[in-house]
């Protein structure tokens, strides 16, 4: 009886002691992460048709409730070979990227939204000259990690 006692409370002292498992949450939000690199001195004609297409399509997007939020992130210290520039998208979570008929539904429908304000031809001329300004170094799908207090 005495060495059951002493196993159970072997086992309850160790359990109550023993380092809680995880000590954060993923979230449910999905982040589209991209970076780019710049060539050199063309940052304001970059970020200026980046403004005319990105930037449109990310606003109609997100008053069509397909994205929370965007970002551009511009690096302080610029380093030959590293990115210039930091892409966020914000997603509610996963599913909004499905392929499906109602989520292909809503994308055709905020595009033809920002196709109002700069066509299609418009934008092909403008993202036709990206490649000669820029390199897409990286694009991730990330989630945001929160440490439990």
């Amino acid at each position: 009886m005495i060495k059951k006692i002493i196993l159970i409370s072997s086992f309850t002292l160790t359990a109550l002691l023993a380092q809680a498992g995880e000590t954060w949450t993923v979230g449910e939000s999905v982040y589209q992460i991209s970076t780019i690199d710049l060539e050199p001195n063309v940052d304001p004609q970059y970020l200026n048709q980046m403004k005319k297409t990105w930037g449109n399509n990310m606003e109609v997007m997100k008053a069509e409730g397909l994205i929370e939020e965007y970002h551009i992130f511009r690096s302080i210290n610029q380093y030959d070979g590293d990115f210039d520039l930091l892409l966020m998208i914000k997603y509610k979570n996963l599913a909004i990227l499905d392929s499906n008929p109602k989520n292909n539904k809503k994308w055709d429908e905020a595009t033809e939204k920002a196709r109002k304000v700069i066509s299609r031809d418009q934008t092909n001329q403008i993202t036709g000259t990206f490649p000669k300004m820029r390199t897409i170094l990286d694009q991730k799908l990330m989630r945001e990690i929160t440490f439990i207090k």
